[in-house]
């Protein structure tokens, strides 16, 4: 009788420390993910993205989140689920996530280098996001273009990754 109720309080004891770090880990996704930087996604108007920016806090490009926005690019897709998760607006990260579910995370961007980037209104599909998300967004965007080392003649092989800069944080909206 005496090892059961040892056992019971012990096992008490764990249950308040499991969920007191659960409740800490909770607090750090909070304070990880604010509102300011990562507000909920707004609806689309149909068309290639499923969700939109929302505007709140959206600033235009200038060379630092430029340079920052290409740094970034560098590392997407290859790091970890966390990494991209803190480096794209909310309204991407469900496609975010079913792309780390798949067999292969990061492939779509194994052996990559940044090949250039270009603003929203002179992106290569510009009138996609326009369509889904309008002109505003577009003129905030940044499309940085990736690709493999050595381009055999043809552009098939890269990918864009779209930016927005809210607050000072370069976040992906967009991967195609």
């Amino acid at each position: 009788m005496l090892r059961r109720a040892r056992f019971g309080g012990g096992w008490l004891v764990w249950l308040v420390v499991v969920i007191s770090w659960g409740g800490l880990a909770a607090m750090a996704a909070a304070t990880q993910f604010s509102a300011s930087v990562y507000p909920p996604p707004v609806a689309s108007r149909g068309g290639a993205l499923a969700a939109c920016p929302n505007p709140a806090g959206l600033e235009r490009f200038n060379s630092t989140s430029r340079k920052l926005a290409v740094k970034d690019a560098g590392s997407y897709g290859r790091v970890s689920l966390a990494f991209d998760l803190r480096h794209s607006d909310r309204a991407w990260w469900p496609t975010l996530r079913q792309m780390w579910r798949s067999a292969n995370p990061g492939r779509w961007l194994s052996l990559q280098i940044v090949r250039g980037s270009v603003l929203g209104p002179h992106m290569f599909q510009s009138g996609v996001a326009r369509y889904s998300c309008g002109s505003t967004l577009v003129a905030d965007s940044l499309d940085v273009v990736v690709g493999p080392r050595n381009l055999h003649n043809s552009n098939d092989s890269t990918v864009s990754l779209v930016f927005i800069d809210r607050r000072g944080r370069t976040l992906v909206y967009w991967v195609h």
